[in-house]
């Protein structure tokens, strides 16, 4: 069930003519029709990029299409057969349901072209928007009338308004949609997904006629956003042991030389000075499907600042270096399902007294060091309804010996590996002041991981109540459910304030030959009450996030930060 059709390069080369009568007749009927269609799709143009309107207008009926003047011959033809040729759409029996009335008596001129308005309201009723029947009444023979379908088509897509991106990614997008014949369900579909593709602001089409029979010109005005964004921000979603509270900035370019290319750059500094996160990553389109090769780096540099552990220098390198291609196999409005393939190499370190390589657990080497490679196989599916949307992602993880992986004899947690992590989500739409999501998260493996490839739970983005990355383990489970209740909305009727509260729960457990011990209590779960605070303080762009959780679990190893405490905040801007 693929959204994208590729065009295909078929239209019939030849096109018969009637009477000069009849030339003139048709003519005038399509430049009527599309000049109908013209008007109809610039007033629809305008809704100011609402999806859900239709970008085109309601198709004219046959009736409405048939403005020429009756012939004045009354001449009949007997009809014992007719038969429709180039139609690549319909079968013969579709046609015979319509036709029946037609055949074996005798007809008037007008009434063939009768027939053929038939035809041709059974693609308009389709969308098939500039497809055409016309009878060859010169090939009427032993009672076979001839009906030729010309199927429409787009005969060029003008692009205005571009400034820095260059018009073909607008085309070849469109293209997607503009197959033989030409179908406005389709064409509407790549249109909605240029109105919310974040390199637009607003997307307009309307349809021009060319002069010639089933051919039309798609002009596309849009308005390109500013591909430049930034964003600074302030949260305690950050391990205590390094500094729980931590300062961000991110900077992202959408369009960096004009093809829709992303460079994305962000880093993460703990107040307390122990964590140092960078994360630098660039991503090109491939194809008009927004298919995606992604190259990524991030380095870490994290250092323990809690007591009594600051006084031992204990501190921690981690490199990242990631390849990834997404390819969208079915893309439309309404769902996208996906598959990716990707390599990542991580690398890392840890140290005692600052300077003395020192292993932490069993499965590093000698000298603290760590290293995975692994391939990523991912499959991914979002499906959008009225009342909200499904999210389901699929990733198998494959540790290889390539690189210099750390080896271990089994049963130690080494580089070579396989898991599985599921993903779902669910965002519904109770009414209009009630938003529920559900998200769910799920690791298995048959095998003893190292700490970079465990499974965390615990923190303001995972379960509410416990400190950041509390509990790690080799298999792992996280649900979390939150209903928000918008208790205010500005004057354009945006929510601005929503109350939040929370369900979470979480567990995490080793493979039963893992050398490293895990605590006692290895279940987590929580309830509390969030708010959201859009515009906060009056302020466009600045949102504030606070959330309290109670924990139903009381842990041995509880600290004293406020995120043992069950507090979390978080307070972003983006100019």
């Amino acid at each position: 069930m693929k959204s994208l059709i590729y065009p295909r390069d078929v239209l019939p080369k030849r096109l018969y003519h009637n009477t000069k009568n009849l030339h003139v007749r048709y003519a005038l009927l399509i430049l009527h029709l599309v000049c109908i269609v013209c008007i109809g799709l610039k007033a629809t143009a305008n809704d100011g990029g609402n999806i859900n309107n239709s970008t085109f207008p309601p198709i004219a009926q046959t009736s409405d299409i048939n403005t020429g003047t009756k012939p004045e011959t009354s001449d009949r033809t007997f009809v014992r057969q007719i038969k429709v040729v180039d139609s690549t759409v319909f079968s013969e029996k579709d046609f015979n349901l319509i036709l029946q009335p037609y055949v074996g008596r005798e007809l008037t001129i007008e009434e063939i072209r009768q027939a053929a308005d038939k035809i041709t309201q059974l693609y308009l009723n389709q969308k098939y928007i500039n497809s055409r029947a016309i009878p060859v009444t010169d090939q009427t023979t032993d009672g076979v009338v001839v009906i030729r379908v010309i199927e429409g088509r787009l005969s060029e897509i003008e692009v205005q308004g571009t400034k820095r991106l260059n018009p073909s990614y607008i085309r070849d997008r469109i293209k997607l949609g503009a197959n033989i014949p030409l179908n406005t369900i389709q064409l509407e579909d790549q249109l909605k997904l240029l109105r919310i593709d974040p390199l637009f602001t607003n997307v307009e089409a309307s349809l021009r006629p060319t002069g010639k029979v089933g051919q039309s010109i798609l002009i596309v005005r849009v308005q390109e956003a500013n591909p430049i964004t930034a964003s600074f921000g302030v949260d305690n979603y950050s391990p205590p042991s390094v500094g729980g509270e931590r300062l961000a900035i991110e900077l992202r370019d959408r369009n960096l030389i004009g093809i829709g290319d992303e460079l994305a750059a962000s880093y993460y500094h703990t107040l307390s000075g122990g964590s140092d996160v960078f994360d630098f990553s660039y991503q090109i389109p491939v194809n008009a499907m927004n298919g995606k090769v992604q190259f990524r780096v991030a380095p870490n540099r994290n250092e323990i600042t809690e007591a009594p552990f600051d006084e031992l220098g204990i501190r921690a390198d981690e490199d990242l270096y990631e390849v990834n291609y997404r390819q969208p196999l079915v893309r439309s409005p309404r769902e996208e399902f996906a598959l990716s393939l990707g390599f990542t190499y991580q690398d890392g370190q840890t140290f005692l007294f600052d300077r003395l390589p020192t292993p932490f657990g069993i499965g590093p080497d000698e000298n603290g060091v760590s290293r995975t490679s692994v391939i990523k196989f991912s499959q991914d599916y979002v499906k959008r309804d009225p009342q909200g949307a499904w999210f389901v992602r699929s990733q198998f993880n494959f540790g290889i010996d390539l690189f210099d992986a750390t080896i271990n004899n089994a049963p130690i947690p080494d580089g070579r590996f396989f898991s599985w992590l599921a993903q779902a989500q669910r965002v519904q739409q109770l009414n209009n002041d009630n938003l529920l999501l559900i998200q769910a998260d799920l690791q298995l493996t048959p095998d003893s991981l190292l700490p970079s490839q465990q499974f965390v739970i615990g923190g303001g983005q995972s379960v509410r109540g416990y400190r950041q990355n509390i509990r790690s383990g080799d298999n792992g489970f996280r649900l979390a459910i939150e209903d928000r209740f918008t208790v205010k909305r500005n004057e354009s009727g945006l929510s601005t304030i929503q109350l939040i509260p929370f369900l979470d729960m979480g567990a995490i457990w080793n493979q039963s030959d893992n050398p490293n011990k895990l605590p006692s209590q290895t279940f987590l779960a929580s309830a509390g009450l969030g708010l959201l605070w859009n515009q906060a303080l009056g302020i466009d762009r600045l949102t504030l996030r606070l959330d309290y959780g109670i924990p139903f679990i009381d842990l041995k190893d509880k600290g004293n930060n406020a995120q043992d405490e069950g507090f979390y905040f978080s307070l972003r801007y983006q100019p």
